[in-house]
């Protein structure tokens, strides 16, 4: 009897969650969320979020998606961070979560990471000074010398007629390696740091445009200066995923039914 009642509260649970669904709404960083009447509600299994912070632009935007397709691959709290520093520049944080211990789980989740993300103060135009120094040659004919190390660390001319070149490096944050270097090629002038960190998987991409920038020192540069300006932790990781152990909730219901099993 009492498996049965067990399971038909966990079945509940799971599968009868009231979540905010389709919903967006636009906020300036001094307004605390509020859920507009023509919100609605579905029942799913879980409940998502997505917030994104535009430091630069002193907004935040919130998307409550409702019920999504889930892949229990890449985790229930993604953290994503770009910083352009070249023409038209601009820094936005993402924040992706999933949730299923409560019904609404997500907005509690949104109201209370709002306030904590809009309470970091950040120099914007100090960043992208420093950040530029170490990634960005601002000159007509940057882009026709430009050489970038590959991953074998041979010397490769990135530049080629009609297209914009720029060395990428790809840092893994999780296993402390450079996973790939390389040449990109664009219409237009890039400088920037992306990170994404799920958890358990995290990597830094750095693309720059001076004369072999994508090595080591470049990485470790710009660590730095995110970590200064307590964008990230000294190793690059993004607060509140640097630690984050995903427990499955599913794993944890067959533990407990094999638990009773054996008794």
């Amino acid at each position: 009897m009492f498996l049965l009642v067990l399971f038909v509260s966990v079945f509940n649970i799971v599968s009868g969650l009231q979540c905010t669904n389709n919903c967006s709404m636009i906020y300036s960083m001094n307004q605390p969320l509020t859920i507009p009447s023509d919100c609605h509600y579905i029942s799913s299994s879980r409940c998502s979020v997505k917030l994104v912070f535009w430091y630069d632009r002193g907004h935040y935007v919130i998307t409550f998606p409702g019920d999504i397709l889930y892949d229990h691959t890449i985790g229930d709290n993604r953290h994503f961070i770009m910083i352009e520093t070249a023409i038209n520049r601009f820094f936005s944080y993402d924040i992706n979560h999933v949730c299923r211990d409560k019904d609404d789980c997500a907005r509690y989740f949104a109201e209370e990471k709002i306030l904590e993300m809009t309470q970091r103060l950040f120099n914007i135009s100090n960043i992208y000074s420093d950040l530029q120094r170490i990634l960005y040659r601002n000159s007509t004919s940057s882009s026709q010398d430009l050489a970038c190390f590959d991953t074998t660390d041979v010397i490769r001319q990135c530049a080629v007629s009609g297209m914009i070149g720029s060395c990428q490096i790809i840092d893994d944050l999780v296993k402390y390696k450079l996973h790939r270097r390389s040449c990109q090629r664009s219409t237009h002038e890039s400088a920037s740091v992306n990170i994404y960190d799920s958890g358990s998987f995290a990597m830094m991409t750095v693309k720059c445009n001076r004369m072999l920038c994508n090595g080591p020192l470049t990485v470790e540069a710009v660590k730095k200066i995110l970590h200064r300006y307590n964008i990230t932790n000294i190793h690059g990781r993004l607060p509140g995923n640097s630690s984050h152990i995903s427990i499955k909730f599913d794993l944890f219901i067959l533990t407990l039914f094999l638990s009773f099993q054996l008794k």
